[in-house]
């Protein structure tokens, strides 16, 4: 009986090398072509929804209670940076264009699929006069409108320019104090030293000075009904700037 012929170990692990790496070679090309294949479909996505042709705009909504706004000034004011596509449409730029309108108080810009570009609006809420030609909203914020919106009944308030958001809140305030009174502001001065100033519709002036001005608003809420029962005639200015004191100037008689 012949002998069977048998290779030796070091000869096995040669030819299962052998064969092995073709195998491991072909799994790398097969994993490098799938790759190129989704880095290519990638960029042809890309460059496809970047093509204005592709889900372009068709409606732009707005959306808010506009009663000083022009409506076709907005339109106008945003029309002109809606550019591209659903995707490509740049949302900063729409809402920066719409907030350099001067009734434009806040803006939101999104997207609602699959073609249409939603703008709501929020309109300055005017609280008083900024000087002679602007007005202020209830955050200190100052706007320069139309000259025919000037002439609606607000109050009047007179300052330095940076001082704006701090006049309103102190507006704000008083004009809740005086409410039990049955006092409306209609002017609020703070001149170059701080001095403040109220005037009323009823007629009547307020002088606080530059100091202690909340405990002087606190002395006049308690003193202007006695002021009332004292005399006939009606109270045309106090002046709260006395430490120990007030002084009165009396109009005609009631």
């Amino acid at each position: 009986m012949a002998p069977q012929l048998r290779g030796s170990p070091q000869k096995k692990a040669d030819a299962a090398a052998g064969t092995g790496m073709p195998q491991r070679l072909l799994r790398w090309l097969t994993a490098l072509v799938v790759l190129l294949l989704f880095a290519g479909s990638g960029v042809w996505g890309v460059i496809t929804l970047r093509d204005p042709a592709v889900l372009p705009l068709k409606i732009v909504r707005i959306d808010g209670e506009l009663r000083n706004l022009d409506r076709r000034a907005l339109e106008q004011a945003v029309g002109g940076v809606v550019e591209g596509n659903f995707f490509t449409v740049d949302l900063d730029a729409v809402r920066a264009a719409a907030l350099k309108l001067d009734w434009v108080d806040q803006v939101t810009v999104r997207r609602i699929w699959p073609d249409t570009l939603n703008m709501w609006v929020e309109e300055q809420q005017p609280v008083a006069r900024w000087g002679d030609s602007r007005l202020v909203n209830g955050r200190g914020g100052v706007f320069t409108p139309e000259p025919e919106a000037l002439k609606t009944e607000l109050p009047s308030l007179v300052g330095p320019d940076d001082s704006a958001a701090e006049m309103v809140a102190r507006y704000q305030r008083m004009s809740r104090r005086f409410i039990a009174l049955k006092l409306d502001i209609t002017r609020l001065v703070r001149d170059g030293r701080g001095a403040w100033t109220v005037g009323f519709k009823q007629g009547m002036e307020l002088k606080l000075g530059h100091t202690d001005t909340e405990a002087r608003v606190d002395r006049f809420v308690q003193l202007y009904p006695r002021l009332e029962q004292a005399e006939k005639r009606r109270v045309k200015r106090v002046d709260m700037r006395y430490a120990n004191g007030v002084a009165v100037l009396w109009g005609e008689a009631s």
